[in-house]
């Protein structure tokens, strides 16, 4: 049931009693009321040390970290388990090198749309690396991965449409297909049988089916040699975004597609850069016919401003390293098993990751909130995963592992999360 402004008449606003997702319905005929409600909880979890999101970083991403926090009013030092920095390539010496060489050349930003005068040429160049990387004809850079799946959907579905996605998939896509005004099905997570009811029962050739190559919250992959046959049988066109995979799985580093073998039967691949290249931005790569009409047509790319020749730079530098030496993706494989090995023998529940994103499952929202504030004050930094993002019962912190991180680190983030759990028993 929707909130109302005489649900807090005459009480106190009690954070306990609330989740984010129960404002998004407030009912008022005022545009800014619910604001009013929200600071109130927002102040309320402040007070119980529950507000750990938005804490500004004090240095660069490394295993170690300063952090401004809020609960302290000072600068703390934290293990970091948070940031996406999965081959340590934002602070990789000759990565920044490529960085600062361009800032002296190109200045610091692209200052315009890619289309008019922002289309440098280190973003051609990355361009025609990503399509080499992901074995495909032609790749558009966007400046952002979440910008990347809006614009790519929202211009190529329209109303009539229908896309089929797996339940848990990230809320790009959802927007996505919001944007572009088709029909929303779901199937349930990573299930073929299910994924084929669904097909069956779509009564238009127009589908687009979407997946993650390996899943944001639960570190699992897709199950794509049974999905990707379904969705051939039925015609449905197949995109997989590979955000947390790309650098990680396959021999080349293109993704869960590659490791499995199926990166030709995937019609659209879309990715990021603030994952693995330790960067920002994202890219889609497809067929040339496909890529080029995305250009023209794809509003969240033809109306922002294109990627700074810097970053470009950087994750051309990235790539360069990359193909060279892959001893920073074999350090992080070892460091999962480690960590994964660890967990599980800790009796922590860990889900079904198969991968660098590790859930640790917590329970419901207010024992999450917990959680979170009492591994804070023991100095480990995590991401913290609330309701709606994750099930209301499902709540997480969710580990992100880096080639950097040592077995003393791992070991501490272990002991730190197990002594919360146990004190959360009583």
């Amino acid at each position: 049931m929707a909130l109302s402004k005489k649900d807090f008449e005459g009480k106190k606003l009690n954070a306990d009693n609330f989740t984010l997702a129960d404002f998004q319905d407030f009912e008022s005929d005022d545009l800014f009321e619910v604001s009013e409600y929200f600071y109130k909880l927002i102040e309320d979890a402040f007070k119980k040390k529950y507000m750990i999101y938005g804490q500004p970083f004090m240095s660069s991403p490394k295993t170690e970290i300063d952090v401004f926090d809020w609960n302290t009013n000072s600068i703390r030092k934290f293990l970091n388990f948070c940031s996406y920095n999965y081959l340590g390539f934002s602070y990789h010496p000759e990565v920044m090198k490529a960085v600062q060489a361009a800032v002296e050349e190109y200045g610091t930003g692209a200052v315009s749309a890619p289309l008019l005068s922002g289309y440098s040429g280190l973003l051609r160049q990355l361009e025609e690396e990503i399509a080499q990387l992901k074995g495909k004809e032609m790749a558009i850079v966007f400046p952002t991965g979440y910008g990347t799946n809006i614009g790519v959907l929202s211009a190529i579905l329209r109303p009539g449409d229908v896309a089929v996605l797996d339940i848990v998939s990230h809320a790009s896509i959802y927007d996505g297909v919001q944007l572009g005004g088709a029909d929303i099905k779901v199937f349930a997570h990573n299930n073929p049988n299910h994924l084929e009811k669904v097909l069956k029962n779509v009564k238009t050739k127009r589908v687009m089916v979407c997946i993650e190559g390996v899943y944001s919250m639960d570190g699992d992959l897709a199950n794509l040699p049974e999905l990707i046959p379904i969705c051939k049988r039925y015609g449905a066109k197949i995109l997989v975004d590979e955000a947390h995979a790309t650098l990680i799985f396959g021999e080349k580093g293109g993704g869960v597609a590659e490791h499995f073998g199926l990166e030709d039967e995937v019609d659209i691949a879309i990715g990021t850069f603030s994952k693995a290249f330790g960067a920002i931005g994202g890219f889609v790569a497809g067929k040339k016919e496909l890529m080029t009409y995305l250009r023209m047509t794809a509003r969240a790319y033809v109306f922002s401003c294109a990627m700074a020749p810097h970053t470009a730079a950087g994750i051309l530098k990235v790539l360069e390293i990359y193909k060279k030496d892959k001893s920073l993706r074999d350090q992080l494989w070892e460091n999962i098993h480690y960590i994964h090995d660890k967990l599980q023998e800790a009796g922590l529940d860990i889900a079904d990751t198969k991968s660098q994103v590790v859930p640790v499952i917590a329970g419901n929202d207010l024992r999450l909130r917990e959680i979170s504030k009492r591994i804070q004050e023991r100095g480990l930094y995590t991401g913290v995963v609330t309701y709606p993002a994750v099930s209301k019962n499902k709540t997480r912190l969710r580990l992100s592992i880096s080639a950097k991180h040592t077995k003393e680190q791992m070991d501490e983030c272990v002991r730190i999360i197990s002594e919360v759990f146990e004190s959360m028993k009583d």
